[in-house]
């Protein structure tokens, strides 16, 4: 036997035996397939696909012939125990057509990589269930929205430059507004699911990359009420404003790979040093939990989405705008202005210039780095004004250390 054909036969078995022990482990006394007709539909789907070189329809006719076992399998099934549910059926068809994909030599890749995906989604169901019962309607309005505009839209959109100066694409510009606000949105799931009632570093990491300016926020309230929650607030906080320089860093590595080595040294250093200080902070406290309400809004909604996508077009023209009449001090002021408001678009907006050479790497490095310093600026203003003296002192005592961590990266490195 050719040794490349063995090797696919043996894929094939080991994606049933996987999608089948999975089954197994959930199956019923009437569930009609069990690990080893999962295997034996994989080895039915190659086999299917390797015979229909001689008779063309033959992966046709198994795989119809498969659907009305599968049927009576099926009907059986609800016939003795009136469960209606057609995942393992489903599973089983997806088993013979991955099966059969390991015999082609484009889909023999494709068909280990789609196994684990199925699997996974299989064996996730506990926690798919839950995630939809926690999804609201509004939530899910507001989710297909959002996808409508970014998959029926954002394809219709003219990919190329458009205006003066040319750094003004509609296709890039709504692609950039879809990217932010899927980073948002994943973490505001996974807060919706989890809650702030996990733990104070699930509140501030995931917290953070929705939204870290809420977090702080929310922290600040909530020691004002109680000031022996101090020390907690405080770690959360920082926490929350240190995933901020590293979701900074994996923005510009996904939009413009060549400028994230130059990068990755201030925001790593000062999103690490956040982490570590917090965790310092977290260890001396009494109090480990804080029962808080952090308002997250949802976004995926249009509002947002349309505020991002406006900010970062002004952005692109400011930007150009500066460096053209002031050279890189006037990016460097702009940048400043820029992070008081939101630093995911200044971030953005550097690295398409940069990326499109109209701004160098070392002044987009340090433009992105001076806007996270504004933003984290702000920060301590709202520790300030919403919190107490002391909690803003010991915000502001961390910022300070890891803003001049971020300085003297940019300046050694």
């Amino acid at each position: 036997m050719d040794t490349l054909l063995f090797i696919k036969i043996v894929t094939a078995l080991a994606i049933g035996a996987l999608i089948g022990i999975e089954r197994e482990r959930k199956s019923t006394k009437t569930e009609f397939a069990g690990v080893r007709t999962f295997i034996l539909i994989a080895l039915w789907g190659i086999l299917s696909a390797y015979l229909s070189e001689l008779f063309p329809y033959f992966i046709l006719a198994s795989f119809m012939a498969l659907s009305v076992l599968i049927g009576l399998g099926y009907w059986l099934t609800v016939k003795d125990s009136g469960d209606l549910g057609l995942t393992t059926e489903v599973a089983a068809l997806l088993t013979f057509i991955l099966g059969a994909l390991c015999y082609y030599e484009e889909g023999y890749t494709i068909s280990v990589v789609l196994s684990i995906l199925v699997t996974t989604l299989l064996a996730l169901k506990p926690v798919l269930h839950k995630l939809a019962q926690k999804i609201s309607e509004k939530e899910m309005i507001d989710t297909l929205k959002f996808l409508i505009i970014a998959f029926v839209i954002l394809p219709l959109l003219p990919n190329e430059t458009l205006g003066p100066w040319d750094v003004f694409n509609p296709y890039q510009a709504w692609l950039m507004v879809v990217f932010i606000s899927g980073i948002s949105y994943a973490g505001y799931i996974a807060m919706r699911f989890m809650g702030p009632q996990r733990g104070l570093g699930i509140t501030g990491i995931i917290g953070g990359l929705v939204s870290s300016t809420a977090v702080v926020t929310a922290m600040a309230a909530r020691v004002k009420e109680s000031p022996y929650l101090l020390r907690a607030g405080v770690f959360a906080t920082v926490v929350a404003s240190s995933m901020m320089f590293l979701r900074v860093f994996f923005e510009v590595l996904i939009i413009n790979p060549d400028l994230a080595p130059s990068l990755a040294a201030p925001m790593i250093i000062m999103g690490v040093l956040g982490i570590l200080l917090g965790w310092l902070v977290w260890r001396r406290s009494a109090v480990k939990e804080i029962d808080s309400k952090i308002k997250l809004d949802n976004p995926f909604t249009l509002k947002p989405a349309l505020i991002f996508g406006a900010l970062f077009i002004a952005i692109l023209f400011l930007s150009k705008i500066a460096n053209i009449y002031l050279g890189s001090r006037g990016v460097y002021l702009a940048s400043i202005i820029s992070g008081v408001a939101d630093v995911d678009a200044i971030t953005i907006s550097m690295a398409f210039l940069a990326r499109s050479s109209t701004l160098s790497s070392d002044t987009a490095v340090t433009a992105i780095t001076l806007a996270t310093i504004s933003n984290t600026a702000v920060k301590f203003g709202i520790a300030l004004l919403l919190g107490t003296r002391h909690f803003a002192r010991n915000v502001g005592i961390l910022f300070a250390a890891i803003v001049t961590a971020g300085i003297v990266a940019v300046i050694l490195i």
